[in-house]
Order: C-alpha cells, then structure tokens, then sequence
C-alpha cells in the first residue's frame, strides 16, 4: 500500500534512537492540545456530532503540518453506526496517516499506534478519557514523522472515532477500510493517560503473557530518560486494542488505568500530570522505535477462552454473526433494558458515587446470559445492582460461526451519572 511513497533514506542498522528533545517540552505542547480539547465549545467531543468532527479535522491539520503522511481525507475516513438513543444512524470518522519506513524490505510492513478522539459529551471536558491520550498521539506522531529516518518499518498513525461506543472506529478501520491489515506487525493502544498517584500508574498490558512484547517493554524500559511501566497482568482499562488482539496481532496497551472522575464533569485538564505525559510520550516514541526496528515479527500468542465444561468462547469481533438482544446490539440493551431497570443504589447517593461501571458476561449457545462479573467496579451496591439485572435479562440471539451456535463473552459499560442535565446513564 505504501511501497514507493518514500526512497531509502537510512542504509545503516540502526536499533532505536532516544526522544529527540525533552519532557518538559513535550509536557507543554501536550498541554496546550488537552486544553483545547477539553475547551467548553467542544462540549466533550461526543461520537456523532458536530464537535467531534472540528476535533477530527484539528488533528488532521497538526498530523499533515508535521509531515504525516495522510491516508484519510480531510472530512476522515466515515462510518455509521446505530445511535444508542434511538435516533438516525450516527456518522463519525478515523483519522489515518502513515509515516513511511526507510528500509526498503521492511517499509512494506506496519507498525499502528493508535487511540480512540472522542469524549464522553454532555459538556464534560474528557481530559483523561480521552484528550490526554490524544494529544500525546499528536506529539507521538512530531516525533516520529521528525525522525522518520530511525524507523525501518512504517508506523502508521490511527485516530479512532467511537471508541466509546463499543470500539466501532478501530473496528471499522481493521475490517472495512484498511486493504492490508495482515501486513501490520504490532498495534500499540494508548488510553486514559496522565494521573500518576497511588491508584494510577502508568501500566503495560501485552494479553495474556506474551513474553516476546514484555520483553520487549522492560528494555525500552531501560534508557535512562524512561519512565518505568508496570506490567499489568489484567486490562487496565477496555480499549481498541481488543480489536487487533482478536485479529492475532501482537498489542501493548499503555494506560494509567480507571478511576471513578473518568466520564465525570470532575475530569478536567488539571486533574492531569503533564510532565508525566511528556516522559510517557517520550517511553512510547522509543519504544515504536524499538518494535519498527526488529528484524523479525512477533508471534501474537492470541488465547483461547474457554468456559470450565471445555466450551470455547468467542469475542463479538470473531463470530460469523454477533449475538444480539431482539433486534439490537450492546448499545440497544444498555438502552432498551439495563438504563430502564438499574436502579441507582441511595448508597451510592449518599457517598456522590458516579462515572463508568464495567460488567463483563458471556452469552452462551442458548441466548442466555451467564458468568457475570465486574471488571470495574463504583461500589459494592451497585455491583449488586448491576449483577441483579444482568441475570434477569431476557434471552438473546446466539451468536453464530458457519451456522453453528456459540458462546461469546461481552464487556459493557454502564454510566451512573448524578447530573440531572444527562439524557443517558444511570441518573439519580
């Protein structure tokens, strides 16, 4: 797809190179993205609208500025999806550019960083999920196109739409809309970055153990500017990763993980760490340094789930047909059934308790819906409210693989929001 767009410019071996400049630096230029990201005219940067489009072509104009390589238009690469209120169908958009490699066998092959642009709208400014993530992707991407010269492969750069719908962008982009995604080596997801205390840290999460990528972690590790990731043995938080991991690409997802202001009106821009940020962008620059530059590809070491009687369970994104509830998908049930019977627990209330819960369960080969489990929990009353729900929910329509009913395993995310002023969640 990219052979010819660059000539060699390097014919020497070269391992990988240390950030060109500094944290500081990078801490102010991510700065100033964060805060016109989470500035009030963009209320948020909801999937489907008007602001979430200006956000796209702000960042296509700084991709291009820096010299990235553009695969999208300036309108981004657009997609529909159902709107989960119930409306017409949704339109949002990827933005794509590629960084061509100078080797001339390897720039043939792709190495994707990306991350998900749009915000949890509603007027709530989104600053860790996901404008951090964000804006360290546009310094990421300075960084690489300046340097273009130190990468064998080519690195393409991926900001995806919808991400907090279900991952529908990265979605779109690895089975409608890029021709050669078996040419892509490594995907590496950035999300929810910038809060550096005592419950977030910045984490890596390779899948389930891939020794090759966490190897290849902790030496990135080992320059001497580098901050030091935490290797996580669960996901930190769900993300587009999850996407390329069914497609047995190897992954790493970096991330600070989940707190409860995350999808709040408390996440603000000040609420972040920058000179943190600039050290995380100047780690993940070396280390897609590090992964365009290996001489061989790693094996994706992609796992098997299956259930305690031996059943193998599926991911929505592996099936021929995806399970649904009647006639719609998670965003319908959340919609249809879970945001009419949850009940906001008064504990809750009481304690101001609100963001994001995550439940985790899987839908097996008979539509019912079974092995229910919080994967990120608000509090203990409304994991039991949440957990109540779920098992009295009406059947589903199996999901299918050459016809053949089967089990998969779903995440859904459910909003518990105090404001009165939301249209969507859990209100109090």
């Amino acid at each position: 797809m990219v052979a010819g767009f660059l000539s060699v410019l390097c014919a020497q071996e070269l391992k990988y190179t240390a950030a060109p400049q500094s944290a500081a630096t990078y801490a102010d230029s991510v700065k100033a993205k964060v805060l016109y990201l989470c500035s009030p005219s963009l209320k948020g940067r909801m999937a489907g609208t008007n602001e979430e489009k200006i956000t796209s072509k702000y960042i296509y104009d700084y991709l291009q500025s820096v010299g990235v390589m553009m695969l999208s238009t300036d309108e981004g690469d657009d997609f529909g999806m159902a709107d989960p209120n119930g409306g017409d169908t949704l339109r949002s958009r990827n933005i794509v550019g590629i960084i061509p490699g100078y080797d001339p066998t390897l720039k043939g092959e792709y190495v994707l960083i990306g991350t998900h642009y749009d915000g949890p709208g509603y007027g709530k400014p989104g600053a860790y999920d996901n404008a951090a993530a964000t804006a360290s992707l546009m310094q990421i991407a300075k960084m690489v196109s300046e340097n273009k010269f130190m990468f064998r492969r080519s690195v393409i750069i991926a900001f995806f739409g919808a991400g907090r719908l279900a991952s529908a962008g990265s979605w779109y982009f690895l089975n409608r809309s890029f021709a050669d995604k078996d040419k892509i080596t490594f995907m590496i997801d950035i999300n929810c970055l910038g809060r550096e205390d005592n419950i977030n840290k910045f984490q890596a999460f390779t899948g389930v153990g891939n020794k090759r990528v966490i190897q290849e972690v902790l030496m990135a590790a080992e320059r001497p500017f580098s901050i030091v990731p935490e290797i996580a043995e669960l996901e930190p938080v769900a993300s587009d990763y999850r996407n390329f991991y069914s497609a047995e690409i190897p992954i790493t997802l970096f991330s600070s993980g989940d707190n409860n202001q995350r999808g709040t009106i408390h996440d603000t821009p000040n609420m972040l760490d920058y000179f943190t940020l600039g050290r995380i962008c100047e780690y993940i620059y070396t280390y897609a340094n590090q992964i365009a530059n290996l001489k061989d590809r790693i094996g994706a070491e992609a796992p098997v789930e299956v259930s305690p009687s031996g059943e193998r369970i599926y991911s929505q994104q592996e099936v021929d047909k995806r399970a649904m509830y009647f006639r719609g998908d998670e965003r319908n049930f959340l919609k249809d059934y879970v945001y009419n019977y949850v009940k906001y627990p008064d504990s809750a209330i009481a304690q101001g308790i609100e963001g994001t819960e995550i439940a985790e369960f899987v839908v097996d080969g008979k539509g019912k819906i079974k092995d229910i489990k919080i994967t990120k929990s608000l509090s203990d009353d409304i994991d039991k409210e949440v957990i109540k729900v779920l098992k009295g929910s009406p059947k589903w329509v199996p999901a299918e693989i050459g016809g053949e009913k089967v089990s998969v395993k779903i995440s859904l995310a459910i909003e518990f929001i105090l404001t009165k002023k939301s249209t969507i969640g859990i209100k109090k």
